[in-house]
């Protein structure tokens, strides 16, 4: 209390913080200083540190300000008033300009504390707990009369931004232009992006992990909340911003989209409250859309092995009725709910997750009101906090699937940076200390490889590091979400030649979820390809990348051994979409890939993934074999034997024997679960 006295007497004496910048300044030095007492660096203090932690979005009544907080809040609105010459302290302006100058001190005063500070973890919990807390009282002031004016039909943010334009006109005592101001706000999200990643690789003194995480739950929602505040300000800047001047609306996609790079990994797919996902919830985004003739039925079923294949081309089967009938038949052969498909999201709670689902809708709302491609703004105010495909699609197709892409491959390999043309080549980018700019992950039969010029915190070599395993969901997520949304080839085109180096990166990977991951951004690569036209030139990474996918799927296949059923057959699925793509490619004119080499890829995976199923077979229905031969049977080679038997040369009989080796005894197998039933079915 008596730290608290003093910062308010010294504040109260001097004359000299007239101006609002000096005051939000003066504010935020309060508010380290107070809390880095260490009479305040334990949880028994005199705040109510629970009910801080437990407010989450703007739905939730704002909880009780403690009282250095409160004394700012109030200094802060006098000082607003008198420099802004507004009588009426209820104006929104007042809040909005406070708003924005207590922002502009996270980079000079509060992320110091955050990275790099000699107080104590609970010392700086509190200094980012309460420094948010303030800054969401402001929020809601400026919000809060749009709220309670508009349609009850009316999203929150709607309102919002409506009179954050006018807010920002009518501000004469701000100077800065909207370049600079766009620039600075983005920056504070970047920034942010850098604290969140520090964070993840952060452990307590003690090492004691769950001391550590709850630790970073109660840091992370702040963070995103932050984040949110920034969207809001970008929103209110699109009221003086040149929508055709290409400088100001590149770097508006650019915050916007680091913004939900940050928020992705906090959602996950949205169905558990948590950033978790499967690889199977992949699968759904990415086939929902594909004109494939077997998307009636899903395409790891038996249905959709047997609309592949007849048993001759003389001989049409009427299996319609059976297909619809049989559940059986249309119930996938692998089980998606396997633990070993699912992707753990440790640095997520539920509070995260709501407070990065809320960001989400306000940069969804902002990139439709601020871009010249204006739609209804409305648009997907519906969503709910779960309709995470929609609300990433949406946002995509208004920021730019290629804006989208190019942040997300930046951030994967640390190299991202604000605006992006503010570096210009790698070298430049390995001096910036935002960590390694090399590949992620260890190779695979190069486990051993050191890394010189690594940073000891930021080991971005191994994709099990937790700030590591953040960027890899955040790619994941987005690149099966979006790559579905391009408008044009060219579009689609240059955003695959971001997509795919990412891909090999996780396929090339020495873990078999990673490389199951990798496989779902090339299948999602694909499938968005598909919308197009036979006629369409062949896509770039084609001929910058096609020697590389297939040795890529040839080694993980070789080092599948014996994993898990869906991770396996999801490599399987890729390759053969893969090989399907380079074939119908194939028959172009001027084509990179000669028809001769599509088939002839064709046939060696066949016989690689029998030779794999021969191998598997050895040991019986055991652990899971069984699941894992159907997956490879109904998913890699059924669809590449149908392939093979439209082809009109006779080289495909070269893979008869092996062909027979590995099916006969499917033929026989004994069991009679439910996996043994689809090895009989897919292999005769």
């Amino acid at each position: 209390m008596t730290a608290l006295i003093s910062t308010i007497s010294s504040t109260t004496t001097d004359n000299s913080q007239s101006s609002l910048e000096a005051a939000a300044q003066k504010a935020c030095a309060s508010l380290v200083n107070h809390y880095s007492d260490p009479i305040h660096h334990h949880t028994n203090d005199g705040d109510d540190v629970n009910e801080l932690e437990h407010f989450h979005d703007e739905d939730s009544s704002l909880p009780c300000l403690p009282p250095v907080c409160e004394f700012w809040y109030r200094k802060l609105l006098e000082v607003g008033s008198s420099g802004l010459a507004i009588c009426n302290e209820s104006d929104t302006r007042i809040p909005l300009a406070i708003t924005r100058e207590l922002l502009y001190c996270y980079e000079s005063i509060i992320r110091p504390v955050l990275i790099d500070s000699a107080i104590s973890i609970n010392g700086v919990v509190k200094v980012i707990q309460h420094y948010e807390v303030l800054l969401a009282y402001f929020v809601r002031n400026a919000t809060e009369h749009n709220v309670s004016t508009t349609t009850a039909s009316c999203d929150y943010i709607d309102g919002v931004v409506k009179n954050l334009d006018k807010a920002h006109i009518c501000n004469n005592n701000i100077e800065n232009s909207s370049s600079d101001e766009l620039l600075q706000i983005g920056g504070i999200i970047y920034g942010i992006s850098q604290d969140i990643s520090h964070w993840m690789s952060k452990t307590m003194p003690s090492d004691d992990i769950n001391a550590t995480n709850k630790t970073k739950d109660k840091v992370f929602p702040c963070l995103l909340r932050l984040v949110g505040y920034c969207v809001t300000l970008l929103s209110s800047s699109q009221g003086i911003m040149d929508v055709n001047n290409k400088s100001d609306v590149i770097a508006f996609k650019e915050a916007l989209s680091i913004a939900t790079v940050i928020c992705v990994p906090f959602v996950g797919d949205g169905t558990f409250k948590s950033g978790k996902f499967s690889i199977g919830t992949l699968m759904d985004w990415i086939l929902e859309s594909s004109k494939d003739d077997t998307k009636i039925c899903n395409p790891m079923s038996i249905a959709a092995a047997l609309k592949y294949c007849s048993p001759s081309p003389y001989s049409v089967m009427d299996d319609s009725d059976l297909m619809s009938s049989s559940s059986f038949m249309q119930r996938p052969v692998i089980d998606w709910s396997a633990r070993s498909a699912n992707f753990i999201a440790p640095w997520s709670d539920c509070l995260s997750f709501r407070a990065a689902a809320a960001v989400l809708k306000q940069i969804h709302t902002a990139s439709v009101i601020g871009l010249p491609s204006r739609m209804n703004v409305h648009d997907g105010n519906e969503h709910s906090s779960t309709d995470i495909l929609p609300l990433l699609q949406s946002i995509s197709r208004h920021v730019g699937v290629q804006v989208i892409t190019s942040t997300v491959r930046a951030y994967f390999y640390a190299r991202l940076s604000y605006p992006s043309n503010s570096v210009s080549n790698v070298s430049d980018v390995a001096s910036k200390p935002v960590g390694s700019y090399i590949p992620l992950v260890r190779r695979i039969g190069d486990e051993t490889r050191e890394i010189e010029n690594q940073k000891p915190d930021v080991d971005t070599s191994d994709l099990t590091k937790e700030h590591n395993r953040f960027r890899v969901s955040a790619a994941t997520l987005i690149f099966c979400a979006v790559l579905s949304q391009h408008s044009t080839f060219k579009a689609c085109d240059s955003a695959l030649s971001d997509v795919i180096p990412v891909a090999l990166t996780l396929l090339d990977d020495v873990q078999s979820f990673h490389q199951g991951l990798g496989a779902a951004i090339i299948l999602s690569a694909i499938e968005s390809l598909s919308p197009f036209e036979p006629d369409t030139p062949t896509p770039a990474f084609v001929a910058k990348f096609n020697p590389f996918l297939t040795s890529a799927f040839e080694t993980a296949i070789q080092h599948s051994g014996r994993e898990e059923a869906s991770l396996i057959t999801a490599i399987c699925f890729a390759q053969s979409k893969w090989i399907h793509y380079l074939s119908t490619l194939s028959q172009h004119p001027n084509c990179i890939v000669p028809q001769a080499t599509a088939n002839a890829l064709a046939r060696k995976a066949t016989a690689d993934m029998m030779h794999r199923v021969i191998n598997q077979a050895q040991f019986g229905g055991r652990d899971g074999n069984d699941e894992r031969i159907a997956g490879m049977l109904v998913a890699g080679i059924n669809p590449l034997l149908a392939l093979l038997a439209n082809l009109p040369d006779a080289a495909s009989i070269e893979i008869t024997r092996v062909g027979l080796s590995a099916l006969l005894p499917l033929i026989g197998w004994c069991g009679s679960s439910l996996e043994s039933h689809a090895i009989h079915i897919s292999s005769m």
